[in-house]
């Protein structure tokens, strides 16, 4: 069990990472370029696709990490395990509880005004930085796999 917890957690967060960065790189910026007539279709389209790209993986790595303070291998220590359920913890919660209500927001009104843009690429900027501390201490654990 715990081996196949580990994998969960070492694809769940390599993952997540990945689609954070996309986020944060490539598909916020590109919603300022939309037509304001677009933009409600878009993000609709956006938030429709969300659950199966976004959301699944993002429920998986919480999950799957908050499992990993009981149900560790030998090679993970207790302390390491809280830091990255406290990091990936931050980043579902920063979007739940920050990035939600500018999404919401966006389809109350269907407009991508510019304030709520610029948050969500500040918010996105951090997701990147959590998930890529949770990836450093991911590859710090295969090494110490790999090695033992």
């Amino acid at each position: 069990m715990r081996d196949v917890l580990f994998v969960v957690v070492v694809l769940s967060t390599v993952f997540c990472a990945a689609v954070n960065a996309y986020t944060y790189q490539i598909a916020y910026p590109l919603w300022g370029f939309v037509g304001r007539e677009a933009f409600a279709a878009v993000h609709r389209e956006y938030l429709r696709r969300l659950d199966s790209i976004i959301t699944v993986p993002h429920v998986a790595m919480f999950f799957s990490a908050a499992l990993m303070l009981w149900l560790r291998p030998a090679f993970v220590a207790l302390a390491e395990a809280i830091v990255l359920f406290g990091l990936e913890a931050a980043v579902v919660a920063v979007s739940a509880f920050v990035a939600g209500p500018v999404h919401a927001r966006f389809t109350r009104t269907g407009v991508c005004d510019e304030a709520g843009l610029k948050l969500l690429v500040r918010i996105s900027a951090l997701r990147v930085v959590l998930m890529a501390a949770s990836c450093g201490l991911v590859v710090r654990w295969l090494l110490a796999l790999l090695t033992r």
